[in-house]
């Protein structure tokens, strides 16, 4: 086929042609905007309504917690007393046991004169006091303890030289639990000495 229009009219049709298969394109490219916009715009209001969801449970849950908390605290409570309870049932060493050991361990030339411990606190140490007639005899009573089945370790706290008329008195009682009167101005013993004793760790004191 002879095509026989000029060549400027020849021009011109191509031209139009390319014109409109370059709109086309534009109008594909445009319409794929508009759609990749509207996704996004749609997961913008997803995630956005999830994130406010999200906040509410959230700070409903938060105030579940609040409500919560004083029946946790009285369950911690609950829990410590019964393994305190079980500690005492499974470890208990009657207060009277106790003195029969320590008074066991006491060497010639010593006199308790005192004992203070706590039964709430139980890692707090006994407080052993005692007068004894030479330095050495406190040295002596703080081994013998501390060998002892009932005491981990025993550390000596003072020693003090009594007034010269060998008086001195009991360690004031300020704990939960005491045993100990004063020696009489006769006493021999020329020292007091204060030593803390420490229960080993399966050990718990009890009341008579």
């Amino acid at each position: 086929m002879i095509n026989l229009l000029p060549p400027q009219r020849l021009a011109n049709l191509r031209l139009a042609r390319s014109n409109t298969i370059l709109r086309r394109y534009i109008e594909l490219v445009i319409i794929s905007v508009i759609i990749l916009l509207a996704a996004v715009a749609l997961a913008y209001y997803f995630l956005h309504d999830q994130q406010v969801n999200t906040r509410q449970t959230v700070e409903l849950n938060q105030q579940k917690i609040t409500q919560l908390e004083p029946f946790q605290k009285q369950a911690q409570q609950l829990s410590l007393t019964v393994n305190t309870i079980a500690g005492l049932m499974a470890h208990n060493v009657k207060f009277s046991e106790m003195l029969t050991q320590v008074g066991g361990v006491t060497p010639s030339g010593a006199v308790l004169t005192g004992l203070q411990f706590s039964i709430e606190d139980l890692k707090s140490p006994l407080i052993i006091s005692a007068q004894v007639d030479t330095e050495q005899k406190a040295a002596i009573l703080r081994n013998n303890l501390a060998g002892s089945t009932l005491f981990s370790k025993a550390e000596i706290q003072s020693i003090t030289q009594t007034g010269a008329s060998g008086t001195t008195s009991s360690v004031p009682n300020n704990s939960d639990t005491t045993a100990g009167a004063g020696v009489a101005s006769t006493s021999p013993y020329k020292f007091t000495t204060v030593i803390n004793a420490y229960f080993k760790n399966n050990t718990v004191v009890g009341k008579p």
